[in-house]
């Protein structure tokens, strides 16, 4: 009952179902009762890192298998959704903001519909181009760094919520697509 609460919220606040690619097949446990916020097995081991100065300690140091997601806020502001993944390819980090009060929360949640969607678009294609990559958007702050197969790296300190412009700034490690 918690993945389809927290499905249904997903939703109804963005206007689709998690893409393709975004949750496991096995469901995820929730962290309160509110179910909308759930992680795997490894995450409640691990613990959570939801503050902007926990992002870096927290991907330096989360196993693989780690994976968080859901809607999380404190105050009357700093509210976000967040997508947190460690496997053996890849560390990604989204605190994507939405909820807070003073929000325009639909039109972040178009932002949010349309990153998700192309950024888990793309994701399979960088798993089969790339050794390695790190995708942090957190509030307005990101690091993406890349690694193709050929040693090509592309790095990006810039948030691509706005945009979501994956294909054409990952384009040197994505040359045939």
């Amino acid at each position: 009952m918690p993945m389809q609460l927290f499905v249904q919220t997903f939703h109804d606040r963005f206007g689709i179902l998690p893409p393709e690619g975004m949750l496991p097949t096995d469901p995820l446990r929730p962290f309160d009762a509110s179910a909308m916020l759930v992680g795997s097995e490894v995450a409640h081991a691990h613990g959570v890192a939801l503050a902007q100065a926990e992002i870096g300690p927290f991907l330096r140091t989360a196993p693989e298998g780690y994976l968080l997601v859901g809607f999380w806020g404190h105050g009357v502001q700093s509210h976000a959704f967040y997508y947190v993944r460690v496997d053996a390819q890849s560390r990604v980090y989204f605190r994507l903001p939405h909820g807070g009060v003073y929000m325009d929360n639909e039109r972040a949640a178009q932002r949010i519909r349309l990153f998700l969607t192309r950024y888990f678009a793309i994701e399979p294609v960088l798993r089969t181009r790339t050794t390695s990559f790190v995708a942090v958007d957190a509030m307005g702050e990101a690091r993406y760094r890349l690694v193709g197969k050929d040693g090509t790296t592309v790095e990006l300190d810039r948030s691509l919520l706005v945009d979501a412009s994956f294909e054409e700034r990952f384009a040197p490690v994505l040359p045939s697509l």
